[in-house]
């Protein structure tokens, strides 16, 4: 087999692409992490003790390359506490008791007034608003919307694919809310002046979503609708630029390089809602699915909502989950405790039986090199994870394991079932606190 970079997981989609987005119920206790975002923690300002409204600021964002946490509901703040996050490991957590009031706190912005907006209350607003990428990289909005000085972006890229199996919620948002996205497509012509065209890419097994997205855009001769083969990870933003625009990132490079900005749909639809109705991200559309859900739904919910809530909206377990993802099978990662939150980046819980989360005994390399030919940025899976099983870091590095998108094609194709993607991920994140160090 040549170099495709990419594979074809079982989309396992039909579940709930065609269901409607329904309220998910709100809990009595709210955990909101002050790391829901790449970059520094958010810093907590309130105290135990105090009163807090939905949609009230609880946590400033920390850094440059930081995010606003705000409160779902309102109620008491009871603990201020270090609590599990998906993935493992614990983060700091504010505790919020839900007193069913939803006291509201003021709109982040006068309402109303999106279209007017200039450039810099846009960027401000986004900021203010805490949103970050809602496709599950998390990185700070505001930060990928201010390129570097010197930079134009003449095209704009709209990550529509949700090409992770199971996945279906930005597909429930691009149907139900295209006008949405549109709008805040529309707000992105004050930050970006010289934009020239305006792409929306879709993965050809959603017919619905690219009639929804074509309707609602048909008056815009810039806004073009792309379906895409489908093909995971199509939505990976390096692939996307090249499959839209012929333009190649280089390594470890950005988008603006290329002039371009990509975008997920939930994300720009976030930014137009916190400019038009000073709203802050306090909810998200997550896709509950998988064998062992009795009935797989696609929720809108509350920010800090713990998962096993969800799980009960869905009517529980019908049999024995053998692994619960915070994402999807692909890239998700494992989720121990039920008790964890929803978080800006969690587009889906997806529940494996045992039998799919069953990896099967590791064995040695046969030299296949079906990792390579899979891996969407030309990287050497192998090499990487043979030289972090050694110890040797600085090689991994030199590899280029910081490309990693953590797509997880590699251990998917493995034949060997060696893991490939926590062993990168481990070296990632060994290269990180050497240079930290």
């Amino acid at each position: 087999m040549g170099k495709h970079g990419g594979s074809h997981p079982e989309e396992n989609k039909s579940r709930t692409s065609k269901l409607p987005i329904v309220d998910a119920s709100v809990p009595k206790i709210m955990v909101y992490p002050v790391s829901m975002h790449i970059g520094a923690p958010a810093k907590p300002i309130v105290e135990v003790g105090d009163k807090v409204k939905a949609g009230q600021v609880i946590a400033e964002e920390g850094g440059f390359v930081s995010a606003n946490v705000y409160s779902s509901v309102s109620g008491e703040v009871i603990a201020i506490e270090k609590r599990g996050k998906i993935g493992g490991g614990e983060v700091d957590s504010i505790i919020v008791k839900n007193d069913y009031e939803y006291t509201k706190a003021d709109p982040i912005v006068e309402p109303g007034r999106s279209q007017d907006m200039s450039k810099d209350e846009i960027i401000q607003t986004v900021r203010k608003a805490g949103i970050v990428g809602m496709g599950g990289a998390t990185f700070p909005t505001a930060v990928k919307l201010s390129p570097p000085p010197g930079m134009t972006i003449d095209t704009l890229i709209i990550n529509g694919a949700e090409c992770e199996p199971y996945s279906t919620s930005d597909h429930r948002v691009m149907v139900e809310h295209a006008d949405e996205i549109i709008h805040g497509i529309n707000l992105s012509r004050a930050l970006f002046p010289q934009l020239r065209r305006i792409f929306i890419g879709v993965e050809d097994n959603k017919p619905d979503a690219i009639k929804a997205l074509e309707e609602a855009s048909a008056e815009y001769d810039d806004i073009f609708v792309r379906p895409l083969k489908t093909m995971y990870p199509q939505g990976s933003e390096k692939n996307l630029i090249k499959s839209m625009t012929g333009r190649e990132v280089s390594p470890g490079g950005l988008p603006a390089e290329v002039r371009c900005v990509v975008a997920n749909t939930s994300t720009i639809r976030s930014c137009y809602r916190a400019c038009e109705f000073g709203e802050p991200l306090i909810e998200r559309i997550v896709s509950v699915s998988g064998t062992p859900i009795r009935e797989p739904k696609n929720l809108r919910v509350k920010i800090g909502t713990p998962m096993d809530s969800l799980i009960e909206d869905c009517g529980g377990f019908a049999a024995v989950p053998g692994k619960v993802l915070g994402g999807g099978p692909m890239m998700g990662k494992t989720v121990s405790d039920l008790g964890v939150p929803i978080i800006k980046g969690t587009t889906a819980i997806t529940v494996l039986t045992p039998e799919e989360a069953e990896q099967g005994d590791s064995h040695d390399c046969i030299m296949c090199s079906e990792c390579l030919n899979v891996c969407p940025v030309s990287l050497q899976p192998i090499l990487i994870s043979e030289a972090f099983e050694r110890g040797n870091i600085d090689k991994a590095q030199e590899l280029g394991a910081m490309d990693c998108i953590e797509c997880g094609n590699c251990s998917f194709i493995c034949p060997s079932k060696i893991p490939l993607l926590e062993n990168i991920r481990s070296a990632k994140a060994a290269i990180k606190a050497k240079e930290e160090k």
